[in-house]
């Protein structure tokens, strides 16, 4: 593959911005505050993706043909979409080389049964040409909440302070404080109102693309290690 090392390059920076992402997300986890992660890192990244399925396509068209040509990778959600793509910019691949054919074929949702290739270019598409896709942050369901040393809270519940002082502080004196699961942390500190640290820690957070079912970085991820998968097995072939 000529352009291997262009490829690999841009591979190795997705690794490096993956590993910023996931740093956000542990961030996150321990703040309710973050409300998104990330999204020009997130734009930068799925066109890095792309573009190493684009230079991917060229070098294939390169093995056969020595004109030049403006294509790009082709995919589709059915099998006749993916057909249709490949005879526009990759025309003769199946009888010229047939393996390369079929290896592009295997990525393919309708083959592999997932559809991250479709999402990745969807979602690179969306950012390239429109706007940052917004993002929705979805909690875990399990988290611990702690007040200082009054109150460590691992799930649901619910503790209510009247009458009470903490530190010769008074404390749910004239109104009871409540602490709750279901409180944010800023309800939280409303409540008590008294100058003690809250922090609440979820088991996990995820950032879904607006309207999907695809968490940010796990289709980033995900697109990553196939992507790179492809391009070993596609060097093999062509070298």
């Amino acid at each position: 593959m000529d352009r291997y090392e262009d490829i690999k390059e841009l591979l190795d920076t997705v690794e490096g911005n993956i590993s910023t992402l996931r740093a956000k997300y542990e961030e996150a986890r321990k703040s309710e505050n973050v409300k998104v992660v990330l999204r020009p890192l997130v734009k930068s990244t799925l066109e890095h993706l792309r573009s190493a399925l684009e230079y991917s396509a060229q070098d294939i068209w390169s093995q056969y043909n020595t004109k030049s040509k403006k294509l790009y990778f082709p995919y589709g959600l059915e099998e006749a979409l993916f057909q249709a793509n490949v005879k526009r910019n990759l025309p003769n691949l199946k009888t010229q080389l047939p393996h390369v054919y079929q290896l592009l074929e295997s990525i393919q949702p309708f083959k592999s049964g997932d559809d991250w290739l479709k999402q990745l270019c969807d979602q690179t598409n969306f950012n390239k040409h429109n706007r940052l896709t917004e993002q929705v942050r979805k909690n875990s369901e399990g988290s611990t909440t702690n007040v200082g040393n009054l109150v460590s809270m691992r799930g649901g519940g619910r503790v209510v302070f009247d009458n009470c002082s903490y530190n010769g502080m008074p404390l749910g004196q004239g109104k009871p404080a409540v602490i709750s699961s279901d409180m944010s942390v800023e309800e939280i500190e409303k409540s008590i109102a008294i100058p003690v640290k809250v922090n609440r820690e979820f088991d996990w957070v995820e950032f879904h693309f607006d309207d999907s079912a695809h968490d940010t970085l796990e289709l980033i991820e995900t697109s990553h290690r196939n992507i790179s998968l492809y391009i070993e097995e596609l060097r093999k072939l062509t070298s």
